[in-house]
């Protein structure tokens, strides 16, 4: 009883705000030279409406210690819709200084309401970003310094439209994608795109048993859950952790703050 008492506390209370700062190189064909060794963080998977906002807002700091030149914001920014959402929203992110270079993200299904049908939700926190510096792409892209950054809406949302963007891409430029939901690697809408996908929406399964696969995901292909990934045709998934929940229980799977330092391939 001590024991499981035990575990029941560190997986409520202690590991859900035990923030992780993971180091990784991120290799990308065509990078500029002068973007080489630039510095990108990519955090995800907010949940502000069940996430302590004071845990929230010291991340934030954490995440300015970091002096990075890019910083991507993979979805998920509240939890549902609920009064005083988008205050709360300005209040852990107008912590957050900007990058050097840029601020950019994009939405997930969360920031859609319930059901993942309120575009007039999604919207209010787009704008709401926005307003703090924050370039929301909604199936749009931008270029900073021959560096070119795609964002899609959410897979689930009413609002997914990435087959027409993704065929903007440039196969001999250095591209970024940042998507909520890795499930969109396995359709055909990347057109001539090559590059990384930046994703979240796992949670990385947020409670893990040892040495074995979590027990729910939200995905519908169950092999992507957290880390690097293959998915083919030049390209590479990798899927941060978040440093949010829904349920407020993380075990053997702390929040994720991830540094990439960007590579010519």
């Amino acid at each position: 009883m001590a024991i499981g008492g035990g575990l029941l506390g560190w997986a409520t209370c202690i590991e859900p705000h035990w923030v992780e700062v993971t180091y990784r190189s991120l290799s990308l064909a065509s990078l500029p030279p002068s973007l080489h060794g630039k510095r990108l963080v990519q955090l995800s998977d907010f949940h502000i409406g069940r996430t302590n906002v004071d845990y929230l807002r010291l991340t934030m700091k954490i995440v300015n210690d970091l002096k990075a030149d890019f910083h991507v914001l993979t979805g998920d920014f509240i939890d549902h819709d609920f009064p005083m959402a988008c205050d709360q929203v300005q209040a852990v992110f107008s912590e957050l200084q900007p990058a050097t270079i840029a601020s950019l993200g994009c939405l997930g299904n969360h920031d859609y309401g319930r059901n993942w049908t309120r575009v007039d939700i999604a919207d209010r926190v787009a704008d709401t970003l926005r307003e703090l510096g924050i370039q929301i792409l909604r199936d749009e892209h931008a270029n900073f310094g021959g560096l070119n950054f795609f964002g899609l809406d959410d897979l689930w949302s009413p609002r997914f439209m990435s087959r027409e963007v993704m065929h903007l891409a440039d196969s001999n430029a250095a591209g970024i994608c940042l998507c909520h939901n890795p499930d969109v690697c396995d359709r055909g809408v990347w057109g001539p795109f090559t590059g990384a996908i930046l994703a979240g929406h796992t949670h990385g399964g947020q409670c893990k048993p040892p040495f074995l696969p979590p027990p729910r995901i939200p995905v519908f292909n169950k092999r992507y859950v957290s880390g690097f990934y293959d998915v083919g045709a030049d390209k590479t998934l990798y899927i941060n952790r978040g440093v949010g929940h829904g349920l407020e229980a993380r075990f053997n799977c702390r929040p994720e703050i991830t540094v990439f330092s960007l590579e010519r391939a």
